[in-house]
């Protein structure tokens, strides 16, 4: 017959075979602990989804028509100035060139033309590249001046 000797504080029936479950405070922590991890890892997600969307860089009029745009019909940012004196307006209807450095290329636009629109204001026009080298715009949009004058 084999006697045990107790140790000062536990009860002789406890062994190492039988320990206490967990506290319902520690289960509590741990799961605080797994929700915060998990919705930190979704609002990152969230967050990376969104800004990859919308941080999209523009192109200029000579990278792209140094690009494929044209045949994979994709869609584009591009940005450049307005050329003087290149501007017609027809109802909704605005056409005008726009000019980077020495490239230029032929923009149609119909829709809402910003207040703001005028020669020599910097732009950016979401659109394609037709296959005849105009580009059709589908949004519009011109940058505020640094400063205005009246």
């Amino acid at each position: 017959m084999r006697t045990e000797t107790p140790i000062p504080g536990h009860s002789s029936r406890e062994t190492s075979e039988t320990r206490p479950a967990p506290s319902r405070g520690i289960r509590l922590q741990w799961k605080l602990l797994v929700t915060g991890g998990v919705l930190i890892a979704a609002i990152g997600y969230l967050v990376m989804a969104a800004t990859g969307s919308s941080a999209v860089y523009y192109v200029s009029v000579s990278e792209l028509q140094q690009s494929d745009a044209t045949a994979s019909g994709r869609p584009v940012r591009l940005g450049g100035e307005v050329s003087p004196g290149s501007i017609r307006r027809e109802g909704r209807d605005l056409e005008f060139r726009i000019v980077d450095g020495d490239a230029t290329l032929p923009v149609r636009f119909r829709g809402i033309v910003p207040d703001i629109f005028q020669e020599g204001i910097t732009v950016v026009v979401e659109g394609r590249l037709e296959p005849d080298g105009t580009f059709a715009a589908s949004n519009l949009l011109a940058k505020c001046p640094s400063r205005f004058e009246s």
